[in-house]
């Protein structure tokens, strides 16, 4: 009988490596079942104050939404991959990509480049180089979604624009100095080099055709989560408010807008999943248009909405690829 790859390094461990492995696995999910059961019950006792009438299906539509944009975003980091040398199997891609979005639920950031280096698969794909481009992609994902934000607010009017605009270029700026093809392969041979023999780094590398490549669906993945939230206050009621004084078009731009500022703020605050500081950046954003109480709502409800995506992309992602965690 031939052995892949995977199950001749499985084969060869010790079997204390091997029970270590699987406690490690079983601790990471541990600890994003209870990050994850944390925040729903955090967000869910925060609209007990309050009383409106929902409409279930634009929920769904909205958490349909903001999956489809985690799965354009998605897309860089399997053509990352590819750029090192490896070839990930979509499925795989998908299905790691969905699972580390829970890690973030957890204190501490490093837990999503973990679970996504452990489940993704394929020929040639190393941990280190799944961990090396995971991060590449949040980085990218965050500037992309920073320079979308700073574009529309040229032409949209928000509450204090002025300075959003600015805040939103300074960490544009940052992100995409960090993000670049040579920064990001030096921090990768940097952080790999502790781990790693200096010839199983390789010379492979983002190239900056992928980046500009990759960078299309990430600004439509930004476009559909801003549908997520034009869904969540179509579900409230409060979607007809915002039209009917700006119009669809910049109404769309605005909740875009919103969307973007207050998940690359989340990021920046380093908060488990940006605790506070994106429900704070959204009532901020949205509550002169329709109230304090109607923005603060809308936030809980995206936050709520988003995690039930996660959960539901990952849980499918997870039984697409044969109903477990891939082993490494």
């Amino acid at each position: 009988m031939i052995l892949s790859s995977a199950d001749a390094v499985n084969a060869e461990r010790p079997p204390g490596r091997r029970w270590f492995a699987v406690v490690a696995r079983v601790a990471i999910a541990a600890a994003v079942v209870a990050g994850v059961s944390h925040r729903v019950y955090r967000e869910r006792s925060k609209l007990a104050a309050y009383e409106w009438t929902l409409r279930p299906g634009w929920l769904v539509a909205g958490g349909a939404a903001y999956a489809g944009g985690l799965a354009t975003c998605a897309t860089f980091w399997w053509m990352a991959m590819r750029d090192r040398g490896g070839r990930p199997t979509w499925a795989s891609t998908l299905a790691a990509y969905f699972a580390g979005h829970l890690g973030k639920y957890v204190p501490g950031k490093g837990l999503v480049l973990v679970i996504r280096a452990s489940m993704v698969r394929g020929p040639g794909v190393t941990a280190a180089s799944a961990a090396i481009t995971a991060a590449h992609e949040t980085l990218l994902m965050m500037a992309v979604g920073s320079l979308v934000a700073a574009g529309l607010l040229g032409f949209v009017d928000a509450p204090h624009r002025d300075r959003l605009l600015g805040a939103a270029l300074v960490v544009a700026v940052a992100l995409a100095t960090v993000s670049s093809p040579p920064v990001i392969a030096r921090l990768g041979r940097l952080a790999s080099r502790p781990f790693v023999g200096d010839s199983e780094l390789g010379d492979h590398t983002c190239r900056w055709r992928t980046v500009g490549v990759g960078t299309v669906p990430i600004v439509a993945g930004w476009a559909l989560m801003g549908v997520s939230l034009a869904a969540v206050l179509a579900a409230t009621g409060d979607w007809g408010v915002l039209v009917a004084a700006r119009g669809t078009a910049e109404t769309l731009a605005l909740v875009t807008i919103v969307v973007s500022l207050a998940t690359v703020g989340g990021f920046v605050s380093l908060m488990p999943g940006g605790l506070g500081s994106r429900e704070w950046i959204v009532a901020e954003t949205l509550g002169p248009a329709i109230g304090a109480d109607h923005a603060l709502v809308a936030a809980v409800l995206l936050r709520l909405v988003w995690i039930g995506a996660e959960c539901a992309a990952a849980g499918m992602s997870w039984l697409a690829t044969c109903g477990g965690i891939p082993r490494s």
